[in-house]
C-alpha cells in the first residue's frame, strides 16, 4: 500500500480506531507492562493530550481495547451458532486461537489480567459483552443437550476450560523462533488438534 492510499484509508477512519490498532499492536510487541501512552501517541501522530481527549487514562485505553476482543469474541460465537452444538463448540477453540494469532495483543492483555482480583480486572468493564457470549455460549450447549450430542455443563465452565486449552498453550510452548508467544506453525496446529481432542472429551455426553 504506497503512502499515499495507506492516508487516505487511515482518513476513513476515526483516530479513536486508529489509536486502539495502535495499542494493540504496541502491546504484542512490548506487553502490557512495557506499553506506554507516550509511545501511542507517537505512533499514531497525535499530541499527547490530543490521546487523553479520546482515552482519560491508561486503564480507560486497555479496557476500550479489551471490549473491542469481547466484541470480535462474541461475533465468532454468532457465526458459529449456525452449527451444530457440538461443532460450534469445537470450532470455537480453533477460531479463538485465530484470533489471538492475528491479534497477538489481545492474547498479551487477557494474561496480563488473568491473575488480577475481579475488582481490578479490565474484564469487569466489558460485562455486558461477557454476559452475552455466556448466553450464545448457553443457547448452544442447552440444543446439544436436547439433541444428546453435548453434555449439561454451565457455560461459564465452558468458556474457562476453553480458556485454559487456547491462551496459555501459546505462551507455555517453546517456540522455534525464540518468542515467548508461539509463532510456529507447526507448534499452533499441534495446540490445536489437541484442544479439540481435550475440547470433545470435556463436552462429550457421558
Amino acid at each position: 500500500m504506497t503512502t499515499k492510499s495507506k492516508r487516505q484509508t487511515e482518513g476513513k477512519r476515526s483516530t479513536r480506531e486508529i489509536i486502539l490498532e495502535v495499542a494493540e499492536q504496541e502491546i504484542a510487541r512490548n506487553g502490557v507492562e512495557g506499553f506506554r501512552l507516550k509511545d501511542v501517541a507517537e505512533k499514531v501522530g497525535v499530541q499527547l493530550p490530543s490521546l487523553y481527549a479520546h482515552f482519560d487514562s491508561r486503564k480507560v485505553l486497555l479496557e476500550a481495547l479489551t471490549d473491542e476482543f469481547l466484541g470480535k469474541l462474541l461475533d465468532i460465537y454468532k457465526e458459529l451458532s449456525a452449527l451444530p452444538p457440538r461443532e460450534a463448540l469445537l470450532a470455537s477453540a480453533d477460531r479463538t486461537i485465530d484470533l489471538y494469532l492475528a491479534k497477538r495483543g489481545y492474547a498479551r492483555l487477557l494474561l496480563y489480567d488473568f491473575p488480577a482480583p475481579n475488582k481490578n480486572s479490565i474484564l469487569a468493564s466489558s460485562e455486558d459483552k461477557i454476559n452475552e457470549i455466556l448466553n450464545l455460549i448457553e443457547a448452544t450447549i442447552k440444543r446439544g443437550v436436547a439433541q444428546n450430542t453435548v453434555r449439561n455443563i454451565s457455560a461459564e465452565l465452558f468458556l474457562s476450560f476453553r480458556l485454559g486449552l487456547t491462551l496459555f498453550p501459546l505462551f507455555m510452548r517453546l517456540d522455534r523462533n525464540g518468542g515467548d508467544m508461539v509463532t510456529d506453525r507447526e507448534i499452533i496446529n499441534s495446540i490445536k488438534r489437541e484442544s479439540n481432542y481435550l475440547l470433545a472429551h470435556f463436552i462429550a455426553v457421558r
